[in-house]
C-alpha cells in the first residue's frame, strides 16, 4: 500500500500517524496542529489521560470513541 509523495525524498512513503504524517524513508514529519489548527484545549483521553481528544478521536494515542 503506497502513502502519500513525500516532500523530503520524493517517495510515495508519507504515512498517516497519530499526530501528522511521517515518511518511512527519510523520516521526514508534518505534524498537524491541534483541533486543526483552531487551538484550544481538547476533551480528556480516557486511555492515556492527555487533554488531545478533538472529534472522538485522539492525537496522542490514537483511541477512537464511537
Amino acid at each position: 500500500m503506497a502513502g502519500k509523495l513525500c516532500p523530503g525524498c520524493g517517495q510515495f512513503t508519507f504515512f498517516e500517524t497519530v499526530n501528522g504524517r511521517q515518511c518511512s524513508k527519510c523520516g521526514y514529519k508534518m505534524v498537524l496542529p491541534v483541533n486543526a489548527g483552531k487551538g484550544g484545549k481538547g476533551q480528556k483521553c480516557v486511555n492515556c489521560g492527555q487533554f488531545t481528544v478533538f472529534e472522538n478521536k485522539c492525537r496522542t494515542c490514537g483511541a477512537r470513541y464511537e
